[in-house]
């Protein structure tokens, strides 16, 4: 989970460079298309392989690849118009919202101390976003909308994860998603420069990278464990967006943005400990 971090905040500069010169809309259509074109090359070399293609669940598997499109669409948009680093600080609370979806939908215990928690998160989320301040009238709402969607991806993932393994759920991510996506190309579709293509390939291959690891994560681990790893995010993107795009950390988005990361943490940590006080009572 680490490692895919490292790679989506790698992806979302490059995401944010290319969507500005060229398009949003663009920039997702490639990602798309190159996943698909690895996984039909696959497919071509390994017969076998094709198995993979056969989900237990196929609406579940559409219409996690759907929310999954619309996220990149509203997230790369923010890019654009909030900047790196003010969206990936509202960004950042997408893993309380998984568990809030984990409870609805994947049944998950969570404890009134995670709920806690959550508010208290959210709490940061305002400090950043600052309804009266600047950076709300710049459609801070955005961000949060990609936040909500990509929390409710993870958390259909690990249900698809229950009946699909991780390579069926990146098949299906990649061929719906270009699918769909290619209906839009002839709108959208424009020459590339030269010095740009080397940077579309790398963004493609950090994209088939970046969720095959999200979703094996989602496999291995319940999706309440491995979310506080997720906050990592935050800081490699915003380490990208002062160094490469000269933005700046305000107060309001350092002081937000630790205590959503301290919330969520915490969340986790003291869940732990009090499961095992508890383990520990039972067995004596």
């Amino acid at each position: 989970m680490l490692t895919a971090t490292l790679v989506f905040a790698t992806q979302d500069g490059l995401s944010r460079y290319l969507a500005e010169k060229y398009s949003v809309t663009l920039t997702i259509i490639l990602r798309f298309w190159a996943l698909a074109g690895g996984i039909l090359l696959y497919f071509f070399l390994f017969k076998q392989s094709r198995s993979l293609l056969l989900s237990k669940r196929p609406f579940l598997q559409i219409l996690r690849s759907c929310i999954l499109v619309a996220e990149i669409f509203v997230t790369v948009y923010s890019f654009t118009i909030v900047g790196l680093v003010t969206t990936s600080a509202i960004f950042s609370s997408y893993p309380l919202l998984v568990v809030i979806f984990s409870y609805f939908i994947l049944k998950e215990e969570v404890t009134k101390l995670k709920l806690a928690m959550v508010l208290v998160g959210f709490l940061g989320v305002l400090i950043i976003v600052r309804p009266s301040g600047e950076v709300f009238q710049a459609h801070s709402i955005i961000p949060l909308i990609g936040a909500v969607l990509f929390a409710l991806y993870g958390a259909l993932t690990r249900m698809a994860s229950f009946s699909d393994s991780s390579y069926t759920s990146l098949i299906w991510t990649g061929l719906i998603g270009a699918f769909f996506l290619t209906f839009l190309a002839p709108f959208y579709l424009l020459p590339i420069e030269r010095s740009d293509i080397f940077l579309m390939l790398i963004l493609c291959i950090l994209g088939i990278v970046g969720h095959f690891m999200l979703i094996k994560a989602f496999e291995i681990a319940e999706a309440t464990v491995i979310q506080p790893f997720a906050y990592f995010h935050l800081v490699f993107a915003g380490i990208i967006g002062v160094i490469v795009f000269n933005e700046s950390l305000t107060w309001p988005i350092v002081i937000g943005s630790s205590i959503v990361i301290i919330a969520g943490i915490s969340s986790y940590t003291l869940d732990n400990i009090t499961k095992n006080i508890t383990d520990t009572k039972f067995k004596q």
